[in-house]
């Protein structure tokens, strides 16, 4: 047991993240956002998205929806009916192949325009004409509600040649080559999305939060606290605009560890995102993995369980972060769920095997929703002006299905804003919020624009 307490001390500490250290973190959360605001140096991009007008819920219209967020793309049509209703969707599921994802441009941008157009064809009877708002779930500098230019991708990502272009271009001429009649008036990131989809059956909606295959956030800022030349021009009536923080990429030195550090190295683009390897569906399975195989861990399991473990788990990737969802889950007494879902693997260990590595899922899954937490403190904080209470919408599914995950996200925001002000803020699952959020924000722009339906 000496070994076992050892290791577990080991993960303990590492994975630690007490009071003082989130309260560090959010001070340089806000240091840099404040900077990416003003255009200044950040890890914080604070990208403006070119929304000024607030959902409102009487938004009225049949919109397309265009989402892709990263393992999958998906096509919606849905009408808005105004008063916070929302009339039948109707949508597809297409899963990006990784062909699509590390190619050229042009193959990626075709296939989602295939993609739409197997969608106009069964749903729509071979032909559709309308306003499409396109969740583009990736980081792009928009110049216009209906503009954008990709910075960087992540989650998987790498067609090279799009960076630098402007991604609603790039999509409306690949559907314009297949002769679909259909054009594309809003470009939203999916936490925008997210939150315009939470907005409009709810005005008190603070923020749009995405904790899936990766994580980052929106909010509406004050217009005059976004510097020149970024959106909003002297002169402007706006007086607020939407702000895609793109937080997965704030420096989180102060907090990382050994394995943070070596995910990171390992990673298709080490120095960067390195919030989000430490917080995403896509990082916490290799997180953990990478600490099984530190010497001071591995230690503490049984020569059997710790083979195993090398056996089953030597590739990058090979531990999921659903695996580590379903450990945590089992509540049996001899931990025969875990126990199923490693001899699955080829793995056989004891009980205190099996209990050391729920307690390591426990440590990496309590940190990341700690992380989580800091980071809609600071959002809530830079947002003075919002209600309280308040409605912070989040999608994504190690939200949605990681046990304990919003818990503790809810204990870590008491931590950082005190009881009575976390008791104001509710975190709502906006399930699928990215894809009808899109279609919400097109026809937020048609009626800026003088149009309605």
């Amino acid at each position: 047991m000496a070994a076992r307490d050892a290791a577990w001390e080991a993960l303990r500490d590492e994975f630690a993240l007490p009071p003082a250290s989130m309260e560090n973190l959010r001070q340089l959360f806000l240091t840099e956002a404040r900077a990416g605001l003003a255009g200044s140096d950040s890890s914080l991009r604070m990208l403006p998205t070119y929304l000024t007008r607030r959902v409102t819920g009487e938004e009225t219209g049949e919109y397309f929806a265009l989402d892709l967020g990263g393992t999958h793309f998906r096509v919606l049509q849905l009408r808005l009916e105004g008063g916070g209703r929302i009339g039948p969707v109707r949508q597809r599921q297409f899963k990006v192949p990784d062909a699509a994802k590390r190619g050229s441009g042009a193959e990626l941008f075709g296939f989602l325009a295939d993609c739409v157009s197997a969608f106009v064809a069964a749903e729509c009877g071979g032909e559709a004409a309308g306003d499409i708002g396109f969740t583009f779930s990736f980081p792009a500098a928009q110049t216009a509600i209906d503009a954008g230019t990709l910075v960087a991708w992540n989650k998987g990502f790498a067609a090279a040649d799009a960076i630098g272009a402007d991604v609603v271009a790039l999509l409306q001429a690949q559907l314009e080559a297949r002769g679909l009649k259909m054009r594309v008036t809003a470009l939203a990131n999916d936490t925008v999305g997210t939150m315009a989809a939470a907005a409009y059956s709810c005005p008190g909606t603070a923020m749009g939060v995405i904790f899936g295959t990766g994580t980052n956030a929106a909010y509406v800022e004050q217009a005059a606290k976004i510097g020149k030349g970024r959106g909003v021009e002297d002169g402007s009536r706006e007086t607020e605009m939407a702000i895609n923080t793109e937080w997965g990429n704030l420096d989180t030195a102060a907090v990382r560890n050994e394995h943070d550090a070596a995910v990171d190295a390992a990673s298709e683009n080490p120095g960067l995102q390195r919030f989000e390897k430490m917080v995403s569906g896509m990082y916490l399975g290799e997180l953990l993995r990478t600490a099984l195989a530190a010497p001071a861990v591995r230690a503490g399991f049984s020569r059997t369980c710790a083979a195993g473990f090398d056996a089953a788990f030597s590739e990058r990737f090979s531990l999921h972060t659903s695996t580590l969802a379903a450990i945590e889950a089992d509540a049996t007494p001899d931990l025969a769920e875990v126990a199923h879902l490693l001899a699955e693997a080829g793995v056989q260990g004891t009980l205190a095997d099996r209990s050391l590595l729920r307690d390591a899922c426990a440590a990496v899954s309590t940190r990341a929703a700690l992380l989580a937490a800091v980071g809609i403190a600071s959002l809530l904080e830079l947002a003075q002006s919002e209600p309280r209470p308040a409605t912070v919408a989040v999608d994504g599914t190690v939200f949605e299905r990681y046990p304990g995950f919003q818990a503790r996200m809810e204990g870590g925001l008491e931590m950082l804003l005190g009881p009575e002000r976390a008791r104001d803020v509710s975190l709502v699952l906006t399930k699928d919020g990215s894809g009808v959020g899109a279609a919400i924000i097109a026809a937020a722009a048609a009626q800026a624009r003088g149009e309605t339906q």
